[in-house]
This record gives C-alpha cells, sequence and structure tokens, in this order.
C-alpha cells in the first residue's frame, strides 16, 4: 500500500516534484487537498486497526482506498502523456523509483539491522525472505506462496504490510505497457480499462469465495481497484449541480464510514464487500474534481492535508513501530501505549518524509537518471545480499546455544505429521471438498471402539494425543479450519461441506461409540451447539465437547524463550489473552443440559487464573503460537481426557 503519489500536478510550474491529480477533461487542475485529506483518512484507519484496541473493525480497507487514489492519480499522468505525445517508460519508472524506493529501501535496512535484536532465528528467516520479495516488487507473491492458518504470528513479521506495495508496483508494470500498446487506437483505451476492471472484479469475488487468501494477495484480484481509479479519468462524470455534489460527498463519506467500522476479518474480503470502500473513494475523488463539496473542504482542512503528505512515510513506519512494541511487551497494548505508539510512528513518518521523500523527489539530491537507477539497483541488490545472509544464518545455525534458542525453535514447529494436515485436516480457506481423505480418515474399524474427532484447527491439535494414548481404540478425524462443527456453520465453502458431511453422512455410516466436538468457541457458538446436540441425540451413543484452551497475545514459543534469555516469568501471565473461564463454564453447563460430555482444556492447563498455566511437557512447549498444541501437549491433554473418564467407550458390536 503505498500512497501512490503527491496530489499535485506533475506538470504544475510551481513545483515539478509533485505528481498530479489532474488526469483527464473535467478534473480540477493543480494540487488536490482533499486527495490528500482522503489519504489520511485511509492511513489513519489502516493505523488505528493495527493497534488492535479499535472499533475500526474495517480499518484495513484503508489499503483499498490507497489503490483506488493510485490508479486514478497514476493513470492521470499517463494519460496526459499519452495525449503530449506518447508516454516515455524511462521517466516514468524514475519519478516511481524516486518516490517509493529511499523511504522504504531506509525502512527496511532498519529492519534488517534490528532484526537479531529482537527476532529470534525462525522469526530472521520469514523476514529476511519478505525484505528480499520486498526489494524485487514481490512481497505479495511472497505471502502468497506462505500464507497459511498456521504460518508464523503475524505480530512477530514486521514486513507482512509491504505484500500492498507488490501489488502496486506490478500495477506499475503492467498499466504503461496497456496504454502503449494502444496508443494508436486511443479510442480503445476507456473500453479496454473498464473491461479488464470488470474481469478482475469478477475474478476477485469468485476467487474469494474459494480462496480468501489468494484473492487478498493476487495482483488480477486486486487490479480492478487501481483500475476503479482509472475509470474516473477515462469515464469522466458529467457537471453536477452544487447540491448534487453536496449529496453525493455525504452518502460516500457516510459509505466510507460504514465501511470502516462494519466490516470485518471475518467477512469474505475483498470480494464484492470491498466493492463499498472503493466506490466511496472514487466519487469522494469525483466530486471533488468538479469544485468540490463541504466534504472535500473538510478534507483538504492543513492536518489532514499534512497527514496525507506523509501517509506514504507513516504507513512504511508503522508497522515496524508496532511489531517492536509488541515483541518486547509480549501483549497488545493498552490506550495509552496505542496513543504513543502512533504518536512515535508520525514521528518517524515526519523525519522519514522531511529527510528521505523530499530531497529525492525534489531533486534537491541531483542525479541523473542512470544515477538513480543504478543506485536504486545497488542499494536494493547490497540490502537483498545482507537478508540472505541472515537467512543463511537462520537456516543452518546447527544446535541451539542455549535454552532460549532451544525453546524459539518451536516456532517453526511443523504440525503436519501430528494434525495429518492436507489429510484429514485441511485448510478451509485453501480446500476443496475433494482434498478430504475420507478412506484414510474416517473409515471405521470393526472390533474396536471407534471414535470421530471433529471440529476446527483446535479439534485437528487433539488427534495425535488421542490415537497415540488410545491405542485399543479407532480415532477417526474429520478436522477442517474456518467453521465450527455445528449443524449451519459459517465460514468458507469447503469448511461447511466437510462439517456437514462428518455430522451426516459420516457419522450415519460409521456409528461412532463416542462423537468429539472440539472448536476454538466462543460465546455466540453456543446457541448453535445447543441445537447442534440436540438434532444428535440418538444418532450416536456418546458425544464429548472439548472447550477452549488458553491463548496468548504472542506464540507460546516467543514467551518461553523470552523468559529463558532473562524476562520476568510473570510475562506468561501478563501476556495471557482475555480469560475464557466464562465461555468455558456457559459451554459445559450447555453441554451437560444436552446429555453431553464436557472437558475443560482450559481448566486443564490453568488450573489457578491466578498462576501461570502449564507450558511446558519434557521440554517441549504445550503451544507452538497461540494457542495450537504440540505433539507434547496433544498427549498430555488426552492422558487428561482419560483421567477425567470422559474417554471410556464400550467396544464396538
Amino acid at each position: 500500500m503505498t500512497v501512490g503519489v503527491q496530489a499535485r500536478d506533475d506538470y504544475a510550474k510551481m513545483n515539478p516534484s509533485h505528481e498530479g491529480a489532474r488526469a483527464q477533461t473535467g478534473a480540477v487542475s493543480g494540487y488536490r487537498a482533499d486527495i490528500d485529506g482522503l489519504r489520511a483518512i485511509a492511513v489513519g484507519a489502516v493505523v488505528i486497526f493495527h493497534t488492535g484496541i479499535s472499533p475500526l473493525r474495517g480499518g484495513f480497507v484503508g489499503v483499498d482506498i490507497f489503490l483506488v487514489i493510485s490508479g486514478y492519480l497514476i493513470s492521470g499522468i499517463l494519460l496526459k502523456e499519452l495525449g503530449r505525445g506518447g508516454i516515455s517508460l524511462a521517466a516514468f519508472y524514475e519519478r516511481r523509483v524516486r518516490r517509493i524506493l529511499p523511504a522504504m529501501l531506509v525502512m527496511i535496512a532498519v529492519v534488517l539491522a534490528a532484526a537479531p535484536f529482537f527476532l529470534f532465528h525462525p522469526e530472521i528467516r520469514i523476514t529476511a525472505l519478505t525484505a528480499i520479495a520486498s526489494l524485487v516488487s514481490a512481497a505479495n507473491l511472497y505471502l502468497l506462496s506462505t500464507a497459511g492458518y498456521f504460518e508464523a504470528d503475524v505480530t512477530t513479521q514486521p514486513l507482512l504490510h509491504m505484500w500492498s506495495l507488490g501489488v502496486e508496483e506490478q500495477f506499475y508494470l503492467f498499466f504503461p505497457l496497456l496504454l502503449i500498446a494502444l496508443r494508436n487506437s486511443r479510442r480503445m483505451i476507456a473500453p479496454a480499462i473498464a473491461i479488464l476492471a470488470a474481469a478482475s472484479f469478477v475474478a476477485c469475488v469468485v476467487l474469494t469465495y474459494y480462496d480468501r487468501d489468494a484473492a487478498y494477495y493476487f495482483p488480477l484480484t486486486r487490479a480492478w481497484e487501481l483500475m476503479a481509479g482509472a475509470l474516473l479519468v477515462v469515464f469522466p462524470l458529467p457537471k453536477l449541480p452544487r447540491w448534487m455534489r453536496e449529496a453525493g460527498a455525504l452518502a460516500a463519506l457516510g459509505l466510507l464510514a460504514v465501511s470502516l467500522f462494519k466490516i470485518h476479518g471475518g467477512m469474505a474480503f475483498p470480494g464484492y464487500v470491498a466493492l463499498a470502500p472503493c466506490a466511496a473513494a472514487a466519487a469522494l475523488m469525483a466530486v471533488g474534481g468538479q469544485g468540490g463539496s463541504a466534504v472535500s473542504r473538510l478534507l483538504a482542512l492543513p492536518p489532514m492535508a499534512f497527514l496525507g503528505r506523509i501517509s506514504y512515510s507513516l504507513y512504511l513506519w508503522h508497522w515496524p513501530i508496532f511489531v517492536g512494541y509488541r515483541l518486547w511487551a509480549a501483549r497488545d497494548p493498552s490506550p495509552i501505549e496505542a496513543v504513543l505508539m502512533v504518536l512515535a510512528a508520525v514521528l518517524a513518518a515526519i523525519l522519514s518524509w522531511r529527510f528521505v521523500e523530499q530531497p529525492f523527489r525534489t531533486k534537491t539530491i541531483v542525479l541523473s537518471r542512470k544515477a538513480v537507477f543504478t543506485a536504486a539497483t545497488g542499494v536494493s541488490a547490497a540490502l537483498a545480499a545482507i537478508a540472505g545472509i541472515f537467512y543463511l544464518q537462520a537456516v543452518t545455525q546447527g544446535a541451539p546455544r542455549n535454552e532460549a534458542e532451544r525453546l524459539a525453535s518451536y516456532l517453526a514447529y511443523d504440525d503436519t505429521p501430528a494434525y495429518r494436515r492436507g489429510q484429514c485436516f485441511l485448510l478451509g480457506h485453501r480446500a476443496a471438498l475433494s482434498d478430504y481423505n475420507r478412506g484414510a480418515c474416517a473409515t471405521a474399524e470393526a472390533g474396536k471402539p471407534n471414535i470421530l474427532l471433529v471440529g476446527d484447527s483446535h479439534a485437528a491439535h487433539l488427534w495425535k494425543g488421542l490415537n497415540d494414548s488410545l491405542p485399543d481404540a479407532h480415532v477417526m478425524q474429520t478436522t477442517i479450519t474456518g467453521c465450527k462443527p455445528v449443524f449451519d456453520s459459517k465460514g468458507e465453502k469447503a469448511c461447511t461441506q466437510l462439517i456437514n458431511l462428518a455430522l451426516g453422512e459420516i457419522l450415519e455410516e460409521t456409528h461412532p461409540d463416542l462423537l468429539i466436538l472440539s472448536a476454538r468457541w466462543i460465546e455466540s457458538d453456543i446457541p448453535n451447539l445447543e441445537s447442534t446436540l440436540a438434532r444428535l441425540r440418538g444418532k450416536v451413543s456418546r458425544i464429548l465437547v472439548s472447550g477452549p484452551i488458553v491463548e496468548y497475545a504472542m506464540p507460546l514459543p516467543r514467551l518461553l524463550a523470552q523468559v529463558a534469555d532473562g524476562r520476568s516469568d510473570q510475562l506468561l501471565l501478563t501476556s495471557r489473552q482475555p480469560d475464557p473461564s466464562k465461555v468455558d463454564a456457559d459451554l459445559e453447563r450447555a453441554a451437560t443440559a444436552a446429555g453431553a460430555s464436557y472437558f475443560s482444556t482450559y481448566r486443564t492447563l490453568c488450573p489457578d487464573a491466578q498462576a501461570a498455566c502449564q507450558t511446558v511437557q519434557d521440554g517441549v512447549p504445550m503451544q507452538f503460537d497461540y494457542g495450537h498444541l504440540t505433539q507434547q501437549g496433544s498427549e498430555h491433554m488426552a492422558e487428561a481426557m482419560k483421567q477425567a473418564g470422559v474417554l471410556a467407550v464400550s467396544k464396538a458390536q
């Protein structure tokens, strides 16, 4: 999510360093302070959302707003050049390099320099690879190839936010070439942009349905957002009367507010949901280009415009600063700490804008075009080499040198064998029902008690322990991320299909002696669980509901490593997420009232809410991230279930 360009006319004589908001007929010539103000809303939403304490559940749509702004400004500049005789790719890319690279390279250099002091080897490995991908404008593609339910906790990845720059930079490679290809058929430019935008939007909606991660990071399913801005240029609105501008701007601002407060991460995003913030941003820019409105004047206020001018640097610096603080505190920030984090990010942004962005963009630092490209290539290559060295050191470190390194090594825990990932445990956002190996995972064995384990990842992490602790029983497994083991569950298509299959056809076919329902339960799941237990009555001999587990603000191996490195063991208390004891108690009452057994995973690990929970089994962390069990943790949980008597099953007849 680069902020794109400054909202000034690239050809304005008063300041030729600023790239313009006037894109085509109908746009206002000169500096557009309202666009800077819109950019301020976008970056402010992202920054506030990332504090983790904001009511702006949809603050992440600030990225989408930025993409629309960038598409509008870049297409305006390119079409203007095309109208003046032709597009100079060399000049265009020189401006992009001057605008984007200096601040980005400084930020990456600082992150790499700080990495050995803040990160453990598994985290350094991911950060180094993300840095290399960012330097070749492919951070989104790298994250697309690695994104998954169990990848390293995002709060320990200081360069995670670089994905959006990748999307924009890939657009910058493609879009000028499209315009050049159509330079002799200029009447086709507008229809071509419209067709490509529509195709990208349809692809985005379809792919979001099947694979939300892919749709989020893939440039072709994000291109429509940039092209939405370009459509404003090639299809300018007719002149609107003042009352219509005022009403339209207010409606757009309202839609933007609704998007920021109502859109949330549980939705199928981007998909059609992303249309709301993009349409709002496009409408505000369109109205502002016709003489403005009260909303445009509000956006153009000096504080808003200034925040918009520093928004690129603010976006670059806020996430590494937030990650660094969370790594040190090992918990989410308090409101006061969040304010201080934001102020620190703003200060870093001002310094970056003043001493890095401005000198290169205004050409205070005089370099020829060749020197610009040579310097950019050289510095990028040097940083990539440093990141490569860090990566090699992280993967070839040999035996851990101390207890902290040994514990931190579990940050790279491979859950595949213990969870049977890809076979009996599917990642719902990337899975199809056909991926589930029903023969290996849900076939009953004659002569043995059969147990069917159904649920999300918090069911999958029980399988290994149950299987090893019950050698005389047969434990079947139907688990997938994305929805709860209840009828009429909400979630990804593959998830709801597999859960319905498990509670329907598989249950009827296997006649398990014990059905275990386990998930990352929350309070709102209880009514659905109650109705599910009622519908299952008489269809299975016994049902066991396994409750929620203790969760941490940081991956447990990192917390244990920090304690081993000298931090107080109080870290294990302060990093615990909100107490799930109420949900645990309410679930138990609901399950037992419906005739099911109940096992409290939380109380097993945390018998005393005022003391640290059990965190290690045989020297191995019980959990490898915020809450998922390692194999040792799974075995410990299964033994506790056996001792509680909830796994007692009769031999199948």
